[in-house]
């Protein structure tokens, strides 16, 4: 099986089937399939999937354990009025 992500697919509806009610009206139990062993499942990314899969991306790996450990000692300092300039920033680039 093979299943393609673009960015066009992404917005198009799927058909969900569901089992009827029982005669008392209450909804049927619904069950997942199991997934079989030795199965696979092939996915083709998009350039820019695989762009933001590589691990050449822009996470600071040091910078994020930095705040993990900050976080585990109780130590972070958190200043609200840059995150909130920082979401308003975000904000006026998108509307731009």
């Amino acid at each position: 099986m093979t299943i393609k992500i673009s960015p066009t697919s992404l917005y198009q509806t799927t058909a969900v089937t569901t089992k009827p009610a029982s005669r008392n009206g209450t909804p049927a139990a619904t069950t997942a399939a199991p997934a079989q062993p030795g199965s696979s499942t092939k996915v083709d990314l998009s350039p820019v999937a695989r762009d933001l899969t590589s691990p050449e991306n822009d996470v600071n790996l040091e910078r994020v354990q930095a705040i993990r450990q900050a976080l585990a000692d109780g130590t972070l300092n958190i200043n609200p009025a840059r995150i909130a300039e920082g979401i308003l920033q975000d904000a006026i680039d998108i509307l731009n």
